[in-house]
């Protein structure tokens, strides 16, 4: 039985536009994730969960994040990274098939693959 492998460098991450950014001064990225569903709802009033948060992204990140432009795959992403911070990026591929996967699994990003 053999499971089917994903080529993440073929695909293309796609911003959710119901996330709201912010950047400081110094280029770093700030997520804004607002929680609005019922569950959510309930949480907030019964545990006094807050109704929006924010995720404060590393300089890596926050350039990723930068450069992604709903047309570049995760390979010329690579390609935009390693050109910025050269060797401070490695090992590259890893860390930004991880960091695009994360922002995927909490829907922050989502993929076309090969731009299509």
């Amino acid at each position: 039985m053999s499971k089917k492998v994903k080529n993440y460098l073929d695909f293309v991450p796609i911003k959710n536009k119901n996330i709201k950014w912010l950047e400081d001064s110094f280029g770093i990225i700030t997520l804004e994730i607002t929680r609005n569903c019922l569950f959510d709802k309930i949480a907030q009033k019964t545990f006094k969960v807050p109704p929006k948060s924010y995720i404060k992204l590393d300089k890596h990140g926050s350039f990723v994040w930068k450069c992604i432009d709903d047309n570049k795959s995760v390979y010329e992403l690579s390609k935009d990274v390693k050109g910025h911070f050269g060797n401070d990026a490695e090992p590259l591929i890893e860390r930004l098939v991880e960091f695009i996967t994360i922002l995927e699994s909490n829907k922050f990003v989502k993929f076309k693959k090969g731009g299509k």
